[in-house]
């Protein structure tokens, strides 16, 4: 037992731009939930934009959510999890029971945990979470990869959402730890021509090396006349915006094409807007794509990372 008034240390956010590292009382589990000692956790872009109040969350609230570790207590109607089990969890685990469940969609269920959000996260030596977003990872995934599932995950739903086909020109905008990771996931897809923007050197090498086709510098290059001449003035197939920024999403509807696809999967702070030109979406028929979170594609994430 590792409740029953213990404490452990724990990364709290208090209230924008105030994160304290304090002694909180280790989390005790209820009959259907497990308590998780956790060994590794990620820093997601989330993180950081709650921490600056661009994203609400739950103050106060231990941040974190992309973690893997440990059971090592369960509640008493736990039947298929066990001390010692390695887990990977999905902190957006849906209730099962609410109208968006019932209607296939737990992308919008309204009893999500949003663990590192809306409750306690993984930025912990331990963690309470459900039985229904738990997974047991395989005994050759060691724990820093497997803190990759929740990211990935996400990244699948994307994916999903951009409906590539063989042969399509996909384009990324932003190098960062989940553009690198669409960027893989859209080569698997079937995408030939596969074009990265970043303002980063080292995030285009390494996008290079992840088997991006063309490279464009956000930093040193027209933007658009590199994505019409590496297209020979057509735009590409599918856009997807995994910066977060109102400017980076109006610049991907400049770069799709006629028909195009633009998913937009980074997080823009809640209260700034886009604009656009309606007109243009029209004539241009556009699909605009929000992908949110990561419905239905944890243990997907799992089995690619193993």
């Amino acid at each position: 037992m590792c409740g029953g008034g213990n404490l452990m240390k724990a990364a709290v956010l208090e209230e924008v731009g105030k994160l304290r590292l304090k002694d909180v009382p280790v989390p005790q589990p209820k009959n259907n939930e497990v308590l998780i000692k956790v060994r590794v956790c990620g820093i997601c872009g989330t993180d950081i934009k709650l921490y600056k109040g661009d994203y609400t969350a739950n103050v106060p609230v231990i941040l974190g959510h992309e973690f893997s570790g440990e059971i090592v207590e369960v509640g008493k109607e736990i039947k298929d999890l066990k001390i010692g089990d390695r887990v990977v969890v999905d902190p957006n685990e849906p209730c099962g029971k609410c109208y968006w469940c019932r209607s296939g969609k737990s992308t919008f269920c309204k009893n999500m945990p949003a663990y590192g959000v809306l409750s306690n996260g993984a930025f912990a030596e331990y963690i309470v979470v459900g039985e229904k977003g738990t997974y047991k990872i395989p005994d050759a995934l060691d724990y820093e990869k497997a803190s990759f599932c929740e990211p990935v995950s996400c990244a699948i739903h994307g994916i999903d959402r951009a409906m590539i086909k063989p042969g399509e020109t996909v384009t990324i905008i932003g190098g960062g730890q989940m553009g690198q990771i669409l960027l893989q996931l859209a080569k698997n897809a079937g995408a030939s021509k596969l074009i990265m923007i970043t303002r980063s050197q080292w995030k285009l090498d390494l996008a290079k090396s992840f088997g991006a086709t063309h490279l464009i510098s956000a930093k040193k290059e027209n933007v658009t006349e590199s994505i019409m001449d590496i297209t020979n003035g057509l735009g590409c197939d599918v856009v997807i915006e995994a910066v977060g920024s109102p400017r980076t999403v109006e610049q991907a509807f400049n770069l799709a094409k006629k028909s195009g696809r633009v998913v937009i999967f980074g997080f823009s702070p809640e209260k700034e807007k886009a604009t656009f030109v309606p007109f243009t979406l029209l004539s241009k028929e556009l699909s605009i794509l929000g992908s949110w979170v990561n419905p239905y594609t944890f243990s997907r994430a799992i089995e690619i990372i193993a």
